[in-house]
């Protein structure tokens, strides 16, 4: 997804809801001050009315900016670091292929510390370091056929991507 073309106006919501707040509470403060110049009620009225109503709206819409504002910045701080995580781990997984096993198995056994496996058996699989042999080798190397997965009764025919 490509960012809008067009003015960025970056920052702008969290000092426009600075600003609009400011104004809110001299609105509140103009309309007090208008109506503690009347001795009537009924006078002080409209100008509790309109400066109440005008400042504390904009009170709220300058909040409401800030609120959006910080939400925005959250959200591009987790896009940022989730861009990092997902970097860092395509670079494990081409690594882990890198230094894992050669494409082809065919023919081939893994290496245990006592005996030998085909590459799917599940007492190798998860191994970090592993070892890829020719059965003969194995054999030469003194180790046993697993019991588990009998490398010596299956031919190996298998792909690793």
């Amino acid at each position: 997804m490509t960012p809008p073309s067009g003015p960025s106006f970056g920052k702008f919501g969290g000092k426009a809801g600075i600003v609009l707040a400011g104004l809110g509470i001299i609105a509140i403060a103009l309309g007090i001050n208008g109506a503690s110049g009347q001795l009537s009620v009924l006078a002080q009225v409209p100008y509790l009315i309109s400066g109440g109503m005008l400042g504390l709206a904009l009170v709220i819409l300058g909040a409401a900016m800030l609120v959006v504002q910080g939400a925005r910045e959250d959200r591009a701080l987790l896009e940022d670091k989730l861009d990092l995580l997902a970097e860092a781990f395509l670079e494990g997984q081409g690594r882990q292929a890198k230094a894992g096993a050669p494409g082809d198995l065919s023919g081939l056994v893994v290496a245990g510390t006592a005996s030998y496996h085909v590459p799917g058996c599940r007492l190798v699989d998860g191994r970090e370091a592993t070892s890829y042999l020719t059965p003969a080798e194995a054999r030469g190397q003194d180790l046993k056929a697993c019991r588990v997965c009998q490398p010596d009764s299956v031919t190996t025919d298998v792909t690793v991507r």
